[in-house]
C-alpha cells in the first residue's frame, strides 16, 4: 500500500480522507507506489514555485514534482487559495476541487501532460472521476 504523506490542511476535509481519496485514484490506475507527499499551500508560496521551476510569476493550482526514484511517485503542491477559487466559479464544494486537483497531480506524476497530449490526459481524468465517484 501506499504510503501518503499529507501536510498543509483544508478546512473541513481531514488527512487521512485527503490520503483515501489518493488510495482509491491510485488503485483505480493500478499503480502501486510506495509513497506520494501532498503539499497545501497558500498563493505567495505558490508563485513562489511556479516561477523557480516553471519560470511562470504567477500561483497556479497544482504543481507536480514526479519522484526520482522509482518507489517515490512524487510530490504534488496544491494552492488552496487558488482551489478555493476555481470551487466558487464551478459552484462546488473546497472538498471536491481539492480531491479533482490530487487527481489530476497524480496524472502529472505518471508523466501525462495535457499541455502536449491530443486530449489523452484529459479524457483519462475525465473517465477516473467517473471510477472514484467524482462525475
Amino acid at each position: 500500500m501506499t504510503t501518503i504523506d499529507v501536510s498543509g490542511s483544508v478546512p473541513r476535509f481531514p488527512k487521512h480522507d485527503i490520503a483515501n481519496f489518493a488510495q482509491r485514484v491510485l488503485r483505480a490506475l493500478k499503480v502501486n507506489r510506495d509513497d506520494l507527499a501532498i503539499a497545501f499551500v497558500d498563493d505567495d508560496t505558490m508563485r513562489d514555485l511556479n516561477r523557480k521551476f516553471r519560470r511562470k510569476n504567477k500561483t497556479t493550482d497544482v504543481l507536480t514534482f514526479p519522484g526520482d526514484d522509482p518507489a517515490h511517485l512524487g510530490d504534488i503542491v496544491v494552492s488552496l487559495d487558488q482551489a478555493r477559487r476555481q470551487a466558487a466559479d464551478e459552484k462546488h464544494s473546497l472538498a471536491i476541487e481539492v480531491r479533482y486537483l490530487v487527481l489530476h497531480g497524480i496524472l502529472h506524476a505518471l508523466g501525462y501532460d495535457h499541455e502536449t497530449d491530443d486530449g489523452e490526459m484529459n479524457a483519462l481524468e475525465l473517465k477516473l472521476r467517473a471510477r472514484v465517484g467524482l462525475d
